[in-house]
């Protein structure tokens, strides 16, 4: 089974009630609405890797006309499914709000889009396609959204950023998150190895041989853990994913003209506890406590040390 296969068949995206995609997906959200949205309020927006349209129904409640690209044919069809019920005046709520932290980054994000948004609502367009050969113009986007790991599953970096840069308008901006390789997660897996995968990554020696010996200056492809999903709990079932290093990254990104602006680590200090507890359902009590006196320490300090996932906000120059 490869990656698409899993998106189609079993992933529930919009089912998130474990910790480590919640607070992803919250401080990713507060980030796109604070430091884009109410910044730059771009009029046409692109979102490569939209999965159910998280990303771009924020762009559309602040106005923007949005269109959402993904491979995933079951993903279109629900982010399509959900327009008829969405409702502009309304709170926002993408995923369930099962702890404190949604329901308080809930509230900051639809402050800050409600207050500056330009109330010219028109649904998104959601359509099937790689990222590759897009069939759009030159030059026709304000802005292009790219998280979740996207960049890290995909087969060809070097083409999928000439496209956004061929997409994209110059000074238009670039909203991308990608999966760090120096982060404390990578260490975990490293550590479920040598502990006899009590940690429950399953490393295998290849991938602890890829994280020790290659080169800090290149990126590395490892078999990643992906859930506790129905229909593959007992498999250990992985994602072949790329896991970026900054050196190389930052290159492509000048080499395709674009300049970082800012750049914010996500699971950071929340990662001294390693991301297969925090993608449970149902966490412990103990586990919920300790990630909150985490998480309150990354929000204050987002940039202390590395985190797995990495957020770039760039310009094309």
């Amino acid at each position: 089974m490869n990656n698409l296969d899993l998106f189609n068949k079993y992933i529930e995206y919009d089912h998130i009630i474990d910790l480590w995609y919640s607070w992803l997906y919250s401080r990713l959200h507060f980030l796109l609405s604070k430091e884009v949205i109410q910044k730059f309020s771009p009029k046409n927006v692109l979102d490569i890797g939209c999965g159910t349209g998280f990303q771009s129904f924020l762009h559309y409640i602040d106005g923007s006309r949005v269109i959402g690209i993904d491979s995933s044919v079951k993903m279109i069809k629900i982010a399509q499914r959900k327009m008829g019920s969405l409702n502009q005046s309304n709170r926002l709520m993408l995923f369930p709000e099962e702890f404190d932290f949604v329901k308080k980054y809930n509230e900051l994000i639809t402050t800050l889009i409600i207050q500056h948004g330009n109330y010219h609502y028109e649904y998104p367009k959601f359509l099937v396609s790689d990222l590759y050969h897009l069939p759009f113009k030159n030059d026709k986007f304000d802005h292009i959204n790219c998280c979740g790991s996207v960049l890290g599953l995909v087969r060809d970096i070097d083409s999928a950023l000439l496209e956004m840069s061929r997409l994209l308008k110059v000074e238009g901006t670039l909203f991308i998150e990608v999966d760090s390789r120096w982060s404390l997660d990578t260490l975990w897996m490293m550590l479920d190895y040598f502990l006899l995968h009590k940690l429950g990554f399953y490393t295998s020696r290849n991938d602890v041989n890829k994280i020790i010996f290659s080169s800090i200056l290149k990126d590395i492809i490892v078999d990643y853990p992906y859930g506790e999903y129905e229909g593959f709990q007992d498999k250990n079932y992985k994602i072949k994913l790329k896991l970026f290093s900054p050196f190389a990254l930052q290159k492509k990104f000048c080499l395709y003209n674009f300049k970082v602006l800012k750049k914010w680590n996500i699971h950071s200090i929340t990662n001294l506890l390693p991301s297969t507890i925090l993608d449970k359902d149902n966490p412990s009590n103990t586990v919920k406590k300790i990630f909150t006196m985490l998480s309150s320490i990354e929000e204050k300090m987002p940039n202390l040390i590395p985190g797995c996932s990495t957020v770039y906000l760039l310009k094309k120059t």
